[in-house]
């Protein structure tokens, strides 16, 4: 039985307690004290899964903020998208060639397939990945309304330690998913628009 079915026959606040995204149990990588996976979770293709956002441990202290997310988590969904789609290991992409995409991987890509891209072509190939993800999720109900975090991740501080007092509001994320729509020119809703599928050759 998934966790929000368990949540549910559970009744009452269960739901509250309920630490998951799109029906996904989250990741073990704080969505509170790491600010990218915020985002990340809140509007990966599957759920609370981490793979679809490299969790930045380094941007820890000092506190970047939310600002920076936006562009960091969709550039990353790129490099995510595009390892998946190579059949590679997150850890070896991550650690052997580093992240978000780069020359290295471009090296890669045409020393295994003899395919002469550049950079911004790869980058745009993980950007039509993940937004082809993204139109699925769609077509089964998906919208702004799913691109959220569990309730005690935007109510409840971290209590005590290094990151005390971290999470993330709504008001927040709301900024966030403004932005990171805006920059995959996607509407309002979280839905990829024609003029966007068009530029991708999706449509």
């Amino acid at each position: 039985m998934g966790s929000a079915r368990l949540a549910k026959s559970f009744g009452e606040d269960s739901c509250k307690y309920l630490h998951a995204v799109k029906g996904l149990e989250v990741a073990g990588h704080s969505a509170r004290g790491l600010r990218n996976m915020s985002l990340s979770y809140a509007v990966s293709t599957r759920g609370g899964s981490h793979h679809d956002g490299q969790p930045n441990y380094l941007a820890v202290d000092p506190d970047p903020g939310f600002e920076p997310q936006p562009q960091f988590t969709f550039r990353n969904n790129a490099f995510t998208a595009v390892g998946d789609s190579l059949v590679m290991c997150r850890f070896i992409a991550a650690r052997g060639i580093g992240t978000p995409l780069n020359e290295d991987m471009v090296k890669l890509i045409h020393a295994v397939t003899g395919w002469s891209l550049n950079l911004e072509e790869l980058e745009k190939i993980g950007e039509r990945i993940y937004t082809l993800e993204r139109l699925i999720n769609v077509r089964r109900g998906v919208s702004r309304k799913d691109d959220t975090l569990p309730l005690r991740v935007m109510s409840e501080p971290i209590p005590d330690g290094p990151l005390k007092g971290r999470f993330c509001p709504p008001k927040d994320l709301d900024a966030m998913l403004d932005a990171y729509y805006e920059i995959r020119g996607w509407n309002k809703e979280g839905i990829p628009t024609d003029t966007k599928l068009k530029e991708l050759g999706l449509i």
